[in-house]
């Protein structure tokens, strides 16, 4: 019975996005998918490495860092805080899916550019504190 079921929602989850997926293709919508994708995959590395060694570990790894436990602990932190940044800017990405266009062009031209990058700036100038302190 749990079988039947499990395919039962499998063939629904499929009809329901391909319905989607000819709405979005009739409307052109596709094309604006791309950046949502983008940072959604990107949320879900970061998010799923939480689970085993954090990405701002390997990161810092492959650059030849020797950590401590302290070091080790800082990469957990700042991975949880891209993993919370990336789920936020996923949601709004995806939220001008639907937008008009220039609310769309606004924030996946310009906007999340510039959030990340002040993301980038504030999780440097946390690292160097955290090394100095």
């Amino acid at each position: 019975m749990r079988r039947a079921g499990r395919k039962i929602a499998l063939r629904a989850a499929v009809s329901a996005a391909a319905v989607w997926l000819v709405y979005c293709l009739k409307g052109g919508v596709w094309l604006r998918l791309y950046p949502a994708v983008a940072a959604g995959a990107v949320f879900a590395a970061f998010a799923i490495s939480l689970c085993g060694t954090p990405l701002a570990e390997r990161f810092a790894r492959r650059m030849g860092e020797k950590l401590d436990a302290r070091g080790v602990a800082y990469c957990r932190k700042a991975t949880v805080a891209w993993t919370v940044f990336m789920g936020v800017h996923f949601a709004a990405t995806a939220a001008t899916v639907f937008a008009d266009r220039e609310t769309w062009a606004f924030y996946n031209g310009f906007a999340a550019y510039v959030l990340i990058g002040l993301m980038f700036a504030c999780e440097y100038a946390a690292r160097r504190r955290a090394r100095r302190g």
